[in-house]
């Protein structure tokens, strides 16, 4: 959910208003980590109802600044420097932050709690 928010928010910051690719992957960035956000929230960790939302969000944009500085970097240097494709460029950032993101949000922000017996 968050690759295809950050595409079609790519597409339309970058390709249709024209703005500057870091800006727009920036922007575009974000959105995707919120809706990404809402999906992990409500379906995939489904055991940290303990835990408010306003704390989990921070746990999670601060999980993400490396995920999300490494798909920025990919991005605006594959695009600004090798002329890729906006959108392949965002495959191969996505594809270089995933694993850093999933593991960060599985131990760090929702983190089972063990309950004693």
């Amino acid at each position: 959910m968050g690759f295809v928010v950050n595409y079609l928010s790519l597409a339309l910051f970058f390709d249709a208003l024209g703005l500057p690719i870091l800006i727009a992957q920036v922007i575009s960035a974000e959105l995707a980590l919120l809706s990404t956000f809402v999906g992990n929230n409500f379906w995939a960790f489904t055991h940290h109802h303990h835990v408010s939302w306003r704390r989990k969000i921070v746990k999670f944009h601060a999980s993400a600044l490396a995920g999300l500085a490494i798909n920025t970097a990919f991005v605006v240097l594959l695009v600004h420097f090798a002329h890729v494709y906006y959108g392949l460029a965002l495959v191969v950032g996505s594809l270089a932050g995933l694993v850093w993101n999933y593991t960060l949000y599985k131990r760090f922000v929702f983190k089972k709690i063990k309950q004693e017996a």
